[in-house]
């Protein structure tokens, strides 16, 4: 069962002084500037202050529904837990996935795992809290394939019966579809990372319109971060989305300065494919492993010899340099929340890492920039 701890009392006093962060309960973080005065080891120091946004931007995080406990009530203490630490970064939204599974890439069929997949009872109230503390909610279903060979996952997907495959795709979508509909969730993806399956643009297509039919919120789709370039129905979404683990770096333990050169090739053709599509870009996953390989493969989630929150850290800040005054960016989803609050956790989680203060310091400077400016305004 994951350790929920509140932040050690040492690094809450700090907050205010380091990055003038003012955590609690559903109040919008504070932040008077990003990085202390002369303190070059804080993790937000050197940071630029982000450009402003609108109230329109989503700062987000996401937060996997994969609590271990077998006891429902502990598991939805530690989901609300997880929420009011998501809350206190000054996140404006929570992307929860929810998976359905299929045997192998071959199957044609899709269905809820026990352990895998919450009820919908725990999924409805897992949105009641996130909601409750001023949260949006994201709502993505991803497909899971238990048995998976080198190189074989959702992104390959290959059904021994493409028609038959997409009934059974059509009813897991139109299952959450409906969900959000009826627990007034905000956003909702059509799909996840299924790049063997974007050249069917006419099934797209018509995917997307049933989803109209049954949910009036918007609506994206999360493009891999190596595949968005082809995908042909961006126009019939809200935001064109990509789930971002693009290579930074090869080079073992590499600087700042070199992730933030790897992000160059990546960004040039995402400005490329908003400009092509009119669409608002969202960074529908991006998060990196406190690993040795978090830099090289930020997609390989396979648990490394040895934690390595520095590396995680230097990614993140390399993230708020790339994207912090990118126009065509609308939004971005950390991926993910639950992890153990502690150092020696190589998982994605920031909790209990350096990593996470970047995240505030970040979230709260935009939060911080919005209440500026309707102050301004009025």
């Amino acid at each position: 069962m994951p350790k929920v701890a509140p932040l050690p009392a040492a690094r809450e006093r700090a907050l205010p002084l380091l990055a003038a962060l003012l955590l609690g309960g559903c109040q919008e973080a504070t932040v008077v500037a990003l990085g202390p005065a002369g303190d070059t080891s804080h993790p937000c120091a050197g940071l630029p202050v982000p450009a402003p946004r609108g109230p329109e931007f989503l700062r987000g995080i996401a937060l996997d529904l994969l609590a271990s406990d077998p006891d429902p009530a502990v598991r939805h203490r530690i989901y609300r837990n997880l929420l009011d630490e998501i809350r206190a970064t000054g996140a404006t939204d929570v992307l929860l996935p929810v998976r359905w599974a299929m045997a192998t890439v071959r199957d044609t069929t899709l269905a809820p795992r026990p352990g895998l997949t919450p009820s919908d009872a725990e999924l409805a109230a897992v949105v009641g809290d996130a909601r409750a503390r001023g949260l949006g909610v994201f709502l993505m279903p991803i497909v899971h394939v238990e048995t998976r060979r080198l190189g074989r996952w959702r992104g390959t997907l290959e059904p021994a019966d493409w028609d038959r495959w997409w009934e059974a795709y059509t009813r897991f979508v139109l299952h959450y579809a409906a969900f959000a509909e009826a627990h007034g969730i905000s956003l909702f993806s059509v799909g996840s990372e299924l790049s063997s399956t974007e050249h069917q643009r006419a099934r797209w297509r018509h995917l997307i319109a049933e989803v109209r039919g049954v949910y009036s919120g918007q609506l994206t789709y999360s493009a891999n971060w190596d595949h968005f370039e082809p995908i042909g129905f961006v126009d019939a979404l809200d935001f064109a989305g990509v789930s971002t683990y693009p290579t930074l770096s090869t080079r073992p333990d590499p600087s700042e300065a070199e992730l933030d050169f790897g992000w160059k090739s990546f960004t040039r053709r995402l400005v490329r494919w908003a400009k092509r599509h009119g669409r608002p870009v969202l960074l529908t996953e991006v998060g990196f492993p406190s690993a040795p390989h978090a830099a090289a493969r930020p997609w390989d989630h396979r648990p490394p010899e040895r934690a390595d929150p520095a590396l995680q850290l230097r990614c993140y800040r390399s993230l708020v340099r790339t994207f912090h005054a990118a126009p065509y960016l609308r939004g971005l989803f950390v991926w993910n929340w639950l992890g153990f609050d502690r150092l020696d956790d190589a998982s994605y989680s920031p909790r209990g890492k350096p990593a996470a203060e970047v995240i505030r310091c970040w979230y709260g400077a935009l939060a911080a920039g919005n209440r500026q400016a309707r102050s301004d305004r009025e």
